[in-house]
């Protein structure tokens, strides 16, 4: 029996720790290619009331325990999505272009995209749910290498100011104000 897919296209979300141009191998020696999509809840009503039918179909009354492959961020109410997949998925532009080779950039945190591919049934017993299994991605917008949380800190007076340090306070060796740093004791 072939196992059942429900096909799916997210609206556009914000990526989060996206591996998408190269496999993660950190808990995976094959390597994963996975990301998280933060979507507005109203936009990812429709997709989240698919995927419960989909598992109440095929799952029966094991689906109100199965786990999913989307949570709702308790703080913004945004939809974080997590799909993933062991083989490299297909780019997209923004126009709906195929991408291919050197021509797929590199993707960051903050990401703008949308994802494709099927959710599938898993049932180990104990541990089942829905897969969100990844086969496309369309690239909206790339993402900052430098973005951080957004969040910096406020001046404080009298402080480190890196513009302030000299640089005749090291040695030669490197170590400041010439001391070895094998004579610190702790």
């Amino acid at each position: 029996m072939a196992q059942a897919k429900l096909p799916y296209q997210t609206n556009k979300g914000r990526a989060q720790y996206p591996w998408l141009t190269s496999p993660d191998t950190k808990y995976d020696s094959d390597g994963v290619y996975h990301t998280s999509l933060i979507v507005p809840a109203d936009q990812a009503k429709a997709i989240i009331d698919q995927v419960k039918e989909f598992a109440k179909d095929e799952m029966g009354k094991k689906a109100q325990t199965a786990q999913m492959p989307f949570k709702s961020d308790p703080v913004t109410g945004e939809i974080v999505f997590n799909a993933k997949t062991k083989f490299e998925p297909k780019f997209y532009d923004s126009s709906g272009a195929i991408l291919v080779g050197n021509k797929i950039p590199k993707l960051y945190r903050g990401a703008i995209l949308k994802l494709g591919g099927n959710f599938t049934i898993y049932d180990l017993g104990s541990n089942h749910g829905v897969k969100m299994n990844l086969s496309k991605v369309q690239v909206i917008e790339l993402g900052d290498p430098n973005q951080d949380d957004g969040e910096g800190f406020d001046a404080v007076e009298g402080g480190f100011i890196a513009q302030a340090v000299a640089a005749d306070t090291f040695d030669d060796s490197g170590d400041a104000d010439g001391e070895a740093s094998s004579n610190y004791n702790f």
